[in-house]
């Protein structure tokens, strides 16, 4: 390439260069994020939904220096315990936690400490509970709660749904009519769905309950079911 022809060269790189930097300016003005007249707003819908399942877990432990006859025996308490179960229509069983672990004294191996814990669940309280006071012969309870079965809280948080998006909805109108604007356009909505845990019993019941070996008396009471909307409204004129 001459000499001559290399300013020319650099020349026409120059305005192709200015060519883009304009073409990127105007996409840029053109695509201007900037909104107005939106307005986040929130609406709630609870409801107090009785408790329709009974959980606990009871456990079995032992400790010795045999940590296969104590295996045994902590087996044949919990397939005791399975057998007596499953005798209660409706009692859904699981076994869990099964666990071998040394005990140390001064550092030095002392014991064998075997342990499994047994899970059950139903709709029929008062069964359970019997079933409760009969395994204490031979297990401890760990845990006694309550919840709502998944079919139920279902249907509940449907129903919250709806009652919650038509309260978001009344309450766009209402801005909107307020701000003087003939319509609104929903820009984004989030609908929330909370979990409900299981609530357990006092310390103090369980304590009675270990105690006395009977069978205890369990209310199932209520939890409070709240599904929330939350979003984006932008006010609009016709």
């Amino acid at each position: 390439m001459s000499m001559l022809r290399l300013p020319h060269l650099l020349l026409s790189l120059f305005f192709v260069a200015v060519s883009l930097l304009s073409a990127v300016t105007i996409a840029s003005d053109g695509n201007d994020d900037t909104h107005y007249d939106r307005i986040s707003l929130l609406a709630t819908a609870s409801d107090e939904i009785e408790n329709d399942i009974l959980e606990t877990t009871l456990s079995v432990q032992r400790e010795g220096n045999n940590p296969s006859e104590l295996s045994e025996e902590v087996n044949a308490a919990i397939q005791w315990a399975i057998a007596e179960a499953k005798k209660i229509s409706g009692v859904t069983v699981q076994t869990m936690g099964y666990q071998t672990s040394p005990v140390y004294q001064q550092r030095r191996l002392s014991a064998w400490r075997v342990r499994q814990s047994l899970r059950l669940e139903s709709k029929d309280i008062a069964d359970l509970s019997q079933l409760i006071g009969k395994l204490q012969e031979r297990l401890m309870v760990d845990r006694v709660g309550y919840r709502i079965s998944v079919q139920r809280r279902n249907t509940v948080e449907e129903n919250l749904i709806a009652e919650a998006i038509a309260l978001f909805q009344r309450r766009a109108k209402l801005i909107a009519k307020q701000m003087n604007r003939d319509r609104y356009r929903v820009v984004q909505m989030n609908i929330n769905t909370g979990g409900v845990p299981m609530r357990p019993m006092m310390r103090a019941e369980m304590s009675a309950m270990a105690d006395t070996r009977i069978a205890p008396s369990f209310e199932a009471g209520t939890q409070t079911v709240t599904v929330s909307v939350n979003g984006t409204i932008e006010l609009q004129l016709d």
